[in-house]
């Protein structure tokens, strides 16, 4: 996507340390410290990072990724110049109880359903996604989930979905996205 000198390039590859429950969080926040403000990083994953592309975001770094062969990502990350730096994350508001239940009629026939609330972070947030992708188009999307997921939530919005909850107590919450036509 982006030209990227090879020389200014820090690679890191976190695949071996996640198949063995590795978080890569703190080598990868040590690489980017070690970053010359004209390098980039690029991440080699199993999945898009997406919680680390947001976090990212909000560090001054824009990103983007690249998926070279099923099952591998690469997340490129690169210091932004300051016209090109963001204000903040996108806002994602919620509705009320009686708009998921409406909503929830509305796609009665056509909803896929997953729960995740038995899976680690990032696990949820990324089967989602992945779910969102084959998702037939006027479909939509209903997720058990144990929280509010935030880090998703910006990713919805970025993506043009529109979600809504419905928290049934303090460890259960449905989400309802789906494309508005």
């Amino acid at each position: 996507m982006n030209n990227v000198n090879q020389n200014k390039l820090v690679v890191l590859d976190v695949r071996a340390g996640l198949a063995v429950g590795i978080d890569p969080f703190t080598e990868i926040m040590a690489a980017k410290a070690k970053l010359a403000h004209d390098e980039t990083l690029q991440i080699i994953n199993t999945f898009e990072p997406v919680p680390l592309i947001n976090k990212m975001r909000t560090m001054g770094y824009k990103s983007w990724t690249e998926r070279p062969e099923a099952g591998v990502v690469h997340t490129f990350f690169k210091k932004e110049s300051a016209e090109e730096v963001e204000n903040e994350l996108p806002r994602v508001e919620t509705a009320d109880d009686s708009t998921f239940q409406k909503k929830l009629v509305d796609y009665c026939n056509k909803i896929r359903k997953i729960d995740v609330r038995h899976l680690e972070m990032p696990e949820p947030m990324v089967n989602i996604l992945k779910e969102l992708e084959t998702l037939d188009d006027g479909h939509a999307l209903f997720v058990e989930h144990k929280q509010v997921p935030q880090f998703l939530l910006p990713e919805l919005k970025n993506r043009n979905y529109t979600y809504l909850s419905n928290e049934i107590d303090s460890n259960q919450l449905q989400l309802l996205i789906f494309k508005e036509n």
